[in-house]
């Protein structure tokens, strides 16, 4: 196999999250670590209680893991701690806060810094706040974030594209700030 013909996931320089409310991500870049699994059907047959055939499909799920310090405002959101009727600054979590829907776009690099783009459409914060200091320690700690993905209009769960092989121009500026599912398709003909 030609080297040029593997791309290893080695460094993620940028990452931005989007709500469904704003018009444009923010850049939340400050990542230590990423992880994704995604999700899989798999189907069965069997004949006199022998499997003779197994297929296995993507489901569009799945779980990010990331290791990151997050804008203020960005975590707030995520956790839905803007609570209505709250005084000016003050933010809260708990019965009221509602995990909103966002999109996570990512710029990965290889070890040669060959670009790929990464998109998750539909993203949730999956756990509660979770926090922790350490006084006295050398190096501030990231927080830890678990989050779901899931399906789009399309079925798909995430998106990836090699900047080599990413022709349209559009598509490359406004990735990482306006990511769309939309624009990913030659036909608009939903899965």
């Amino acid at each position: 196999m030609a080297a040029s013909a593997v791309f290893s996931e080695y460094e993620l320089r940028r990452m931005a999250i989007k709500f469904a409310s704003e018009e444009t991500a923010t850049e939340a870049s400050c990542v230590g670590s990423c992880s994704e699994e995604m999700d899989v059907r798999k189907v069965v047959k069997k004949c006199r209680g022998i499997e003779v055939k197994t297929r296995v499909k993507g489901s569009g799920t799945g779980k990010l893991s990331i290791s990151m310090h997050v804008p203020k405002d960005t975590y707030d959101g995520m956790f839905g701690m803007r609570v209505e009727g709250l005084i000016d600054g003050v933010r809260a979590y708990g019965q009221s806060s509602t995990h909103p829907e966002f999109c996570i776009t990512q710029e990965v690099y290889d070890e040669d810094g060959n670009k790929k783009y990464k998109a998750y459409p539909r993203c949730i914060m999956e756990s509660g706040v979770s926090r922790s200091i350490e006084n006295g320690a050398e190096e501030v700690k990231e927080v830890d974030l678990e989050i779901s993905v899931m399906p789009d209009d399309y079925g798909q769960g995430m998106y990836e594209a090699l900047d080599s092989e990413l022709k349209e121009d559009t598509v490359k500026q406004n990735w990482m700030s306006k990511f769309d599912p939309d624009t990913m398709y030659t036909s608009l003909s939903h899965a």
